[in-house]
């Protein structure tokens, strides 16, 4: 042990030396460290230190990210003979010294060394997710497996299997609010199966600085397992479900459109279906009515999601018929009562209950669009269970523009509810509109994220150029304009750039 802790420690070096050192040197030193580990056996590495205790107790998790990953797991395997081959150890459960010693190394590992062992990290999430589950504590493993997610990418902008591990543990904890610094993120790349020669030309080494993390986020690169189509489907159905136990509807429509917008070959799936059922739902509960499904979506899979599904579909017709004819919700629940062999097997009780009780509010809602003002009493004929009813009417309005669902103001020209004005506003008036300041801070948001979609697409015209097969087809192109252009044709404006984009990817693609 005495000559294994050098060389353990042999890189990086510390202090940091005054010449910082080069990619190259960085890259060419730390593989040949992850080689040596990978020759030294499990047992060595747990075995101790003269004077007692281990390599954990000594190597900073920080500066030695690599040595002290390979340690953690050799302590997490169980000794040699000791434990079956991909077992855990019992010594590592929640709570343990062991455990304490994977939480600290999650939030302060070396965000470049990880890079080159990106198998042995994802390892460790896995075996973190899959011993929090089987004791029956899946919120134990929610820090620190996305402290790990957010530590190898800040953007958490390219997709790996470990976002759907810990979107589950997330949901079966039912720990909404803990998932959000993930999920907030949207995700813009997926490992990428460009060329790897093109690849590696402009990004030759691991820890360079990368603009997108999908250049070192790749399928050979061990941070993601092989990802199978059911891995983004269930991530952003998991994600939807998050989204709708915080009443985030926005979001959780927008995940679960992701999902049902997933392109198939044949039949939609199963997520899929469960997908479209709830998006039927959450679209009553954040706009008061039915969406289309997107134009960009196959006929096919059209047809498929509404014959499945037509007592979603039915249920969402009656509430929109039900808003716009100012009718009770008496038949919105007929009909609600009527598909309950439908809602229970597919866990959507919860939904359909909401959603009744938000046909009165997007009632109210919609003599906005009619009425410039009525009486508590008007609407509590319109809208109300009981017609009579105008002091619960009247709290349910004040209700609704304290929450800010309803912009409008009310008046109370009397102690008599029923004759309580209700005055509605439109968007540039009323109790939700902006400040100028508000309206300036929205702007340069919006701005931002403007900025931030261009980086992204950028980055995927760019991977897109280093595709073999659109390079044939740009090659392919090229070649037939300069025949045009040698029989006689004009060349056109829009001819005239069409090679550009990709000339430079000739001489990059020459020895494929």
């Amino acid at each position: 042990m005495d000559a294994l802790l050098p060389q353990l420690l042999s890189f990086p070096p510390h202090p940091e030396p005054a010449k910082p050192i080069s990619d190259s040197e960085y890259d060419k030193h730390i593989k040949n460290l992850v080689q040596h580990i990978n020759t030294i056996p499990a047992s060595k590495l747990i075995s101790g230190v003269p004077g007692g205790g281990d390599l954990l107790d000594i190597i900073d998790p920080s500066k030695n990210t690599l040595p002290y990953l390979y340690t953690l797991l050799a302590h997490i395997g169980g000794s040699a003979g000791k434990q079956k081959s991909g077992s855990i150890s019992d010594t590592f459960h929640p709570g343990s010294a062991l455990w304490q010693k994977m939480l600290d190394f999650m939030e302060r590992f070396d965000e470049r060394q990880i890079r080159y062992a990106g198998t042995e990290l994802r390892r460790l999430i896995d075996v973190t997710a899959i011993k929090a589950e089987r004791v029956s504590q899946p919120w134990a493993a929610i820090p620190p497996i996305r402290s790990a997610i957010l530590r190898v990418d800040e953007s958490s902008s390219t997709f790996t299997s470990s976002h759907t591990t810990f979107a589950r543990l997330c949901l079966e904890a039912r720990a909404y609010t803990a998932a959000l610094p993930v999920l907030d993120h949207n995700i813009f790349h997926f490992p990428p199966t460009t060329n790897k020669l093109a690849e590696n030309s402009m990004f030759p080494h691991l820890s360079s600085h990368h603009d997108s993390s999908s250049t070192f986020i790749t399928p050979d690169s061990g941070l993601s397992a092989k990802l199978e189509y059911r891995h983004h489907l269930l991530y952003f159905l998991y994600g939807a479900l998050i989204f709708m136990g915080l009443k985030k509807w926005k979001r959780a429509l927008l995940f679960l459109e992701i999902v049902i917008m997933s392109p198939v070959v044949s039949n939609v799936s199963k997520i899929q279906v469960d997908a479209y059922k709830k998006w039927v739902l959450v679209s009553l509960l954040y706009k008061g009515h039915p969406l289309d499904l997107p134009k960009t979506l196959s006929q096919q899979a059209t047809k498929q999601y509404h014959a499945i599904c037509k007592a979603y579909d039915g249920l969402a017709e009656v509430f929109k018929d039900g808003i716009l004819n100012e009718e009770s919700d008496q038949r919105l629940i007929a009909e609600a009562t009527a598909g309950e062999a439908w809602w229970a097997p597919d866990f959507n009780r919860g939904l359909i209950v909401q959603v009744i009780d938000a046909f009165r509010q997007f009632s109210v809602v919609q003599l906005g669009k009619t009425f410039a003002a009525l009486t508590v009493a008007d609407i509590a004929r319109r809208t109300s269970p009981d017609p009579n009813d105008y002091a619960g009417t009247g709290d349910y309005v004040i209700h609704l523009i304290s929450t800010g669902v309803l912009n409008a103001t009310i008046t109370q020209p009397s102690n008599d509810p029923a004759s309580w004005i209700l005055r509605f506003s439109d968007s540039a008036s009323g109790p939700l509109s902006r400040t100028e300041e508000q309206q300036h801070q929205h702007l340069e948001k919006q701005t931002r994220k403007i900025k931030s979609l261009m980086e992204h697409i950028r980055e995927a015209d760019r991977k897109l150029s280093l595709n073999k097969d659109y390079i044939a087809e740009a090659k392919k192109a090229k070649k037939t304009r300069l025949n045009d252009l040698e029989g006689g044709m004009d060349e056109g404006p829009w001819m005239a750039h069409s090679g550009d984009a990709y000339e430079h990817d000739e001489d990059m693609m020459a020895d494929l």
